[in-house]
Parts: structure tokens; C-alpha cells; sequence
């Protein structure tokens, strides 16, 4: 589906859901400016019985001089519905009678709650709409204005408690465009109301430990204040991590903060909500979402605080610590395999930006930061997964060709400058290489969840999920790192 196409409806309505909240409202706003620059005709508006009354949202409206309707049924003649940040027929949204014949389309970032078809772009693994209406927009190299831009990252912005809970790769292109930063800031600091910092401080009260985790609970509000509180929190002494809730209409909404390198809040985000809703953040902020109906699923007749708790109690049991400078491993009883000689990518990181820049390199897996040199070349995986490499030991390791490497993957490897903000893709200076000899590694799977610090990164820490491997390098055991097991299978082969 395409939004070009859409603008073939004589008269478009999108619809937010009810109470919309910044991301409805942005995400339906950039549509709404993008079908009217191709001559539709186009409608924003909600349902429900309250109108917008949150102070930063009606700052919001006025700034950036958003048409946004409190409205009982569609305009007369509708030919087109879009749902943005909802699904119709889901609990949140209100059911317009739409005239017979007319098209529903839905764009929205939750887990499906209805069938879906051509007709539904739903993403469940974005942290926010913005972010898919953004990618929408531009796949077809649509035209976004600064009011656009400013409103699509607004709406990530409060979506992700201030960039603090970015999921996946395209969240954080988006957190990189520019914007009307003097609006972003003032929208930050009209937040909150008397009454919601009273929810503040009452779940600051609420509080208990599970081990060196404290668990607070707040009243049902604004998923912001969970990131307002669990900032608080953070900061109290003997905490390594801090995890704020509040019980929605369809789950339980989470804030997760950590203070501890061997905790972050991406990656036990995640844990807490895997199988049953989505997580995700970066090291030291993230989020999450726990469904009922997932959580139904699993829990094995739990309410859903207690396997909340739960979670928490098997995240602080599940996990080993591998520091790859100084371990303790014995690489040396593990199987010995070769890598297959398959060819793969690689590019020379001051070919990219010159020698010294600081980049991150960001991929589907994550980000990494260091800086780009002589002597560190970037390697490409099967699926698009990268890693630095010394030249040095690629050298010795690959025979490069002159060939240019294309391989289409989830999401484009990029090096993106820390200081600027420029953002290039790892392809445009990729290449092709092959093994030179065979490459002989120590490897096993794992049987428990594994963190492991690299070489590269003294700070963050690769997760490895049951399954996954530990590898080395033979001859160069703090050379280690974690190869997820379907690339393994198909990259690594067991010496007799």
C-alpha cells in the first residue's frame, strides 16, 4: 500500500484514537499534510466522550496549527478511513458508521487486534506510529515540511518517555531529524498537572525491592510520567535498576531506568516483556508493554502483577556474564569449527568518515560506538549484521575484491558521525571479500541467557538467548562474542 494511492479518495477522514494522546495526533497530522499536498481532500479528528485537555497538547495544536476535530461521525461522503495508532474495531477507538462502500485503513505501531490484510500496516516492533508514518513518507519521498518533521518527532519523543525506550533502528533515524528543538523543550516542561504529580509522589510511596530491582506502581496516566518517575527513582541509593508500571485499558505499561552496566534497560525491557507485549530501550532507558491476553497466554493463571514480578525475580536468575577481556571460559573444551567460505561484506571505516570521527554504527541488532581509523574495517554479516574487525587480522583473515557488496537486508547497516549527526549508509563504501584460509572458532551453545562484554565496547554488553552461541577465536580467547544460532547454522561447520 502506498500513500500516493490514497490520495486518489475524493474525501479522506483519518481518525485518531479516542483521548489521543501526541502520537495519534502527530502521526495523523504528517498524513494529513502529505494527502493535502496531493490535492485530497482530508479530515483529522477523534471520537469519545472527552475532548483534548492536556496542557502540552493544546500547546501543540496551537504551535504547530494542527486542524484536529472532536466529532460524533465521519464528514458526509467519506470515501476513505485511516485509523492511526489504533485499529478500528479495537477498544480504544470509537466506531464511526462509515457509508457503504468506503475504504478503512489502518496504520498503527500495537500488536494486531484485528485480521489483518492489504489494507493494515501494522508494525508492532516500532515504538511508535510516527515512526512507520515517517518510514511511510519516506519510502516515497514525500515532502515533509518543518511543522512535519517537528510534529513526527513529537510523537516519538512522548512515545518513548523523552527517546528513552527507541526499539529498533528506524526509531532512532527518526529521533535524528531535525526539529523545532524551542517547541520540543516547551512541550517537555507543560507536561504535567498538579494532579499528575501527585501520582508522582504516590508511587514513589508504593514502592518494593526484588533484589537489587525496585519495583514501583503508579495509578493509571500518561505513559510520560512513568518516565518522569522512574528517573526519580533511579537515583535512590542500592538500586542498580528501577522499574515503574501502570495498568492500562489493554496491559500493563512499563519505565524501566539503570544505573548498573550490567543491567540495561533495553535489553531487560525486553526480557520482562517477552511473549506476552514488546520492549525495548537503549542502556539506560527503555520501556515496555505487557498485553492481558499475552500475558494470559503464559503466565500460567498469575494475575498479571505477579508475573510481572515474576519476570523480574527470572531475569536476576537468568543470566551469566562473560567479560571478553577477562574471562574465565574453557574455550578449550568446546567443539572446534570452521567458518564456511562464504563471501561476505566489509568496508573501511575512514572510507566512510575520516580517521578519528566518533560514529556509532548503528544495525538491526543495535548500536555501537567507536571510532573510525586506518585500521578498523567494518564486516558484514549474512543477514546484515556488523561488527568491527582490525586490518591487521583482516588481512590476515579475508582476501578483498573489487567487487561492491549488495545485499538486501531487515534494515541498512549505517555510521552515523556523534558529533554532527550525518548519517551514511555502511554500503556505499562496502565491498566484497572471501576467507582466505579457514577460519577455526571454539564455539557452544548457550543453555542460558549470556551477556557479554566485548572487545569493542567496555559499556555494553551482546545478549545471547538459549540457543545462540559463545564463540572464539582459537588462539585468541578474549576475541569472544555471541553469533546468533540460525547465522551459526549457517556460517560455522563442526570438525570431526
Amino acid at each position: 500500500m502506498k500513500i500516493k494511492e490514497l490520495a486518489k479518495y475524493s474525501r479522506i477522514a483519518i481518525q485518531c484514537h479516542d483521548i489521543p494522546d501526541a502520537d495519534a495526533i502527530c502521526s495523523g497530522f504528517a498524513l494529513q499534510c502529505c494527502l493535502r499536498a496531493l490535492g485530497a481532500d482530508v479530515a483529522l479528528l477523534y471520537g469519545g466522550a472527552a475532548k483534548i485537555s492536556k496542557p502540552s497538547l493544546l500547546i501543540l495544536l496551537d504551535r504547530l496549527n494542527i486542524e484536529i476535530s472532536h466529532a460524533e461521525a465521519l464528514p458526509p461522503e467519506t470515501d476513505l478511513l485511516i485509523t492511526v495508532d489504533c485499529q478500528r474495531g479495537a477498544g480504544n477507538v470509537t466506531n464511526f458508521e462509515i457509508p457503504a462502500g468506503a475504504a478503512v485503513v489502518v496504520i498503527d505501531h500495537h500488536r494486531p487486534e484485528i485480521p489483518e490484510s492489504e489494507n493494515t500496516i501494522i508494525r508492532p516492533a516500532l515504538a511508535s506510529c510516527a515512526t512507520l508514518v515517517w518510514d511511510l513518507l519516506r519510502k516515497e519521498q514525500l515532502a515533509m515540511d518543518d511543522r512535519v518533521q517537528t510534529a513526527l518527532y513529537y510523537g516519538l519523543f512522548t512515545d518513548t518517555n523523552g527517546l528513552s525506550e527507541l526499539r529498533h533502528p528506524l526509531d532512532r533515524d527518526l529521533a535524528d531529524i531535525p526539529n523545532d528543538a524551542g517547541l520540543i523543550r516547551k512541550l517537555e516542561n507543560s507536561a504535567i498537572t498538579p494532579e499528575e504529580l501527585d501520582i508522582i509522589g504516590e508511587a514513589l510511596r508504593d514502592r518494593e525491592y526484588i533484589g537489587n530491582i525496585g519495583l514501583f506502581r503508579a495509578r493509571p496516566c500518561d505513559p510520560n510520567l512513568l518516565g518522569f518517575t522512574s528517573d526519580i527513582a533511579r537515583q535512590v541509593v542500592n538500586i542498580d535498576c528501577c522499574v515503574v508500571y501502570c495498568f492500562q485499558r489493554h496491559g500493563i505499561k512499563l519505565s524501566v531506568r539503570s544505573s548498573a552496566r550490567e543491567i540495561m534497560s533495553g535489553e531487560i525491557a525486553g526480557f520482562l516483556c517477552r511473549d506476552a507485549g514488546s520492549g525495548g530501550g537503549n542502556i539506560e532507558k527503555a520501556g515496555g508493554f505487557l498485553s492481558f491476553d499475552g500475558i494470559a497466554k503464559v503466565s500460567g493463571g498469575a494475575s498479571p502483577e505477579e508475573y510481572l514480578k515474576t519476570r523480574i525475580r527470572a531475569y536476576l536468575d537468568n543470566y551469566d556474564l562473560i567479560y571478553a577481556d577477562n574471562n574465565h571460559i574453557d574455550f578449550d573444551a568446546m567443539p572446534l569449527y570452521k567458518k564456511l567460505p562464504l563471501p561476505v561484506g566489509y568496508a573501511k571505516s575512514a572510507d566512510i568518515f575520516p580517521a578519528g570521527t566518533k560514529i556509532t554504527v548503528r544495525t538491526l541488532e543495535g548500536d555501537i560506538d567507536t571510532l573510525t581509523g586506518e585500521t578498523v574495517y567494518l564486516m558484514i554479516g549474512m543477514m546484515g549484521e556488523v561488527y568491527p574487525i582490525l586490518r591487521d587480522k583482516f588481512e590476515s583473515s579475508y582476501i578483498a575484491r573489487d567487487e561492491a557488496y549488495r545485499r538486501e537486508t531487515e534494515y541498512a547497516p549505517a555510521l552515523l558521525n556523534r558529533v554532527t549527526g550525518e548519517r551514511k549508509t555502511i554500503s556505499s563504501a562496502a565491498k566484497l571479500c572471501e576467507p582466505k584460509d579457514t577460519k577455526l572458532v571454539r564455539a557452544a551453545a548457550l543453555t542460558k541467557d549470556t551477556q557479554v562484554f566485548s572487545y569493542w565496547d567496555t559499556e555494553k554488553y551482546f545478549y545471547g538467548g538459549k540457543g545462540d552461541y559463545l564463540v572464539a577465536n582459537e588462539g585468541d580467547y578474549k576475541d569472544c562474542y555471541i553469533v546468533r544460532q540460525d547465522i551459526f547454522a549457517k556460517s560455522y561447520e563442526l570438525l570431526d
